[in-house]
């Protein structure tokens, strides 16, 4: 069965919610094939980990529901959540409830516009309109440079304050969850405390409702960056590498392919064909 805005929000208290991103057809398969509650998707991992860039706010919306499709294809049944990309929510009402109604038709439960603040305004029109949205405070990474770099947000009083303060604004326009990203731990679990609907958390400690990674660091597929906050359960990059040289030096050895790899033809019919091609 498909799960839904409510089961997301009825898992407050009743247990820990698991959120992992996901690209294409196959891991999202895997992701609901392992039970894994949640899948997000959007501009930054389009561009950072399927493109290759540095940053994520060059994606286009063709881009993501190009995705999208694929991500729900695999996971017919696991709640979807596709952020709206960089530039798509900062036009007017209108085309901001068409693009999310985009998402939703490619495949998308719920979308998402980073912060707080008057973003809060916007996020409640889509609400209104019957879009289910999710919010995101702390480190907000579409808006990474204005808060001087990826870094925790909420250590001064006065931050955290202003954070759940924006949680409570969210929360009353009728968010389904709110990620809270590179909060202190202590800071996190106190917000999330105090609300009535999930926090989940990526790199905000234990506290919060649930917990989300991004696949390509979860499995370790990738030879940048690993945030603080990530655990590897696995090292596919290197695994891969060590895996496709050997491929490579049994190619060169002419060890692989060996006769188990390769189909037989009769041998009577294989005669026939050098009688016949001797003719040519």
């Amino acid at each position: 069965m498909r799960t839904t805005v409510k089961d997301i929000i009825d898992a407050k208290n009743e247990k820990k919610l698991t959120h992992i991103t996901a690209l294409n057809y196959f891991t999202a398969r895997a992701a609901e094939e392992a039970g894994i509650d949640i899948i997000g998707l959007g501009g930054t991992a389009v561009e950072m980990f399927f493109k290759g860039k540095e940053n994520g706010t060059a994606s286009t919306m063709d881009e993501l529901l190009f995705c999208v499709s694929a991500v729900r294809r695999g996971a017919p049944n696991t709640f979807i959540m596709a952020s709206l990309p960089y530039g798509s929510s900062f036009i007017s009402d209108e085309d901001t409830i068409r693009n999310a109604v985009t998402l939703l038709k490619a495949g998308a439960d719920a979308t998402k516009i980073q912060g707080g603040g008057y973003k809060v305004e916007k996020i409640k029109k889509l609400i209104q309109e019957g879009i289910p949205c999710t919010g995101h405070l702390g480190l907000t990474t579409m808006y990474a440079s204005s808060l001087g770099g990826l870094k925790s947000v909420g250590k001064k009083a006065e931050q955290a304050i202003s954070l759940y303060k924006d949680a409570l604004a969210l929360q009353e326009a009728g968010v389904a969850w709110i990620e809270l990203e590179c909060v202190p731990y202590m800071v996190a679990a106190e917000v999330t405390k105090r609300l009535d609907i999930p926090t989940i958390g990526v790199g905000s400690g234990p506290g919060c409702d649930g917990q989300l990674l991004v696949l390509e660091d979860l499995l370790g597929m990738h030879d940048r960056y690993y945030p603080k906050h990530c655990k590897k359960y696995m090292d596919f990059y290197n695994d891969s590498v060590k895996a496709l040289r050997q491929f490579k030096k049994e190619v060169d050895a002419n060890i692989f392919p060996a006769k188990k790899n390769s189909f037989e033809i009769n041998n009577r019919e294989f005669e026939l064909f050098i009688e016949e091609i001797d003719k040519i």
